[in-house]
């Protein structure tokens, strides 16, 4: 596998998830241009950028707030320390949201009353640095809520050959769950169907985040102050006030043959339809195409945007 040979392996996830689509995507743009591309599903759960930038994938695909954190040795990937040889190709865009729903039946209507009343939630989801972030606001933890019988369960199931995400976790669908804590978008994929699975069955009601913590979130995390649409999920009464987080980038290392990555940043614009053409609401845009979410643009897919005039 290598440039020269035009065999490649793409950074991605399973069939139907974001990462995965979005390594479909540039394999059928680069093969008319002789390109075969492998899509590496074990590249999943925030493993992409470490396996670039070890040299063990040609390129990639990650949500782009935390490519960001792995290329400045943050958060999640502070362990392992930055990864300065990534390089970024194309931004695309994929409005999602942080969401935050509690049972309508337990009455939750501020996450406050969690602590102030020591509920034993049982927690879909709540993992990750941002819901951490959401909880602590409330004087909340993992911990606190554990001690009170409180339970945090996975959205997702993952098959006992270890293939990947095959769906929606089994208490998703029997109701043992009070409160969900997930990324929230406009696609029934193996990751989030948890949200739209139990939108339909239960009553849920969706929690605004205040201004204050939103701005913080952004600020120390990443992401931008937004609103959860109207209607994207049953339960969505109104515009959500959230933490909007909407890029994806597709990226590879700073060796990647600048012809090359010349031509992907084409194949990319010139094939932007594919993008239309999957569930997952993705599309190009040559306004932001080019923000490399604080991670260097490729000087290929530099020299491509700014014969393009979309880099000025």
């Amino acid at each position: 596998m290598s440039f020269d040979d035009k065999h490649l392996v793409f950074g991605g996830a399973g069939p139907g998830t974001p990462w995965g689509t979005l390594g479909a995507v540039t394999a059928e743009a680069l093969e008319p241009l002789g390109y075969e591309v492998r899509v590496e599903r074990n590249a999943s759960r925030g493993r992409c950028p470490g396996m670039v930038q070890n040299g063990q994938l040609e390129l990639g695909a990650t949500q782009g707030i935390t490519t960001s954190w792995a290329y400045r040795g943050l958060h999640n990937y502070a362990a392992d320390g930055p990864m300065p040889r990534l390089r970024v190709i194309a931004n695309i865009m994929h409005p999602a949201w942080l969401g935050v729903a509690a049972r309508w039946e337990t009455g939750i209507t501020d996450l406050s009353q969690i602590k102030q009343k020591e509920l034993p939630v049982r927690v879909l989801g709540g993992g990750g640095e941002m819901f951490a972030a959401i909880m602590a606001h409330y004087g909340l933890s993992r911990e606190l809520i554990e001690s009170w019988g409180g339970r945090f369960l996975p959205t997702v199931m993952l098959s006992s050959a270890g293939g990947g995400p095959y769906g929606a976790a089994p208490w998703v669908r029997s109701g043992e769950f009070d409160l969900i804590m997930d990324n929230l978008y406009a696609a029934y994929t193996p990751e989030f169907a948890a949200f739209h699975e139990a939108s339909v069955l239960y009553n849920l009601r969706f929690l605004p985040l205040p201004d204050d913590l939103i701005q913080r979130v952004c600020r120390e995390l990443g992401g931008e102050p937004g609103f959860i649409p109207y209607r994207l999920a049953r339960g969505v009464e109104a515009p959500t006030a959230s933490v909007h987080r909407p890029s994806q980038v597709i990226f590879g290392r700073d060796d990647m043959p600048d012809d090359f990555a010349y031509l992907l940043a084409k194949a990319l614009d010139d094939r932007r339809d594919l993008f239309r053409k999957t569930h997952i609401p993705f599309s190009y845009d040559p306004k932001t195409v080019i923000d490399g979410c604080g991670i260097p643009l490729h000087p290929g897919a530099e020299r491509y945007y700014r014969e393009t005039g979309y880099l000025k």
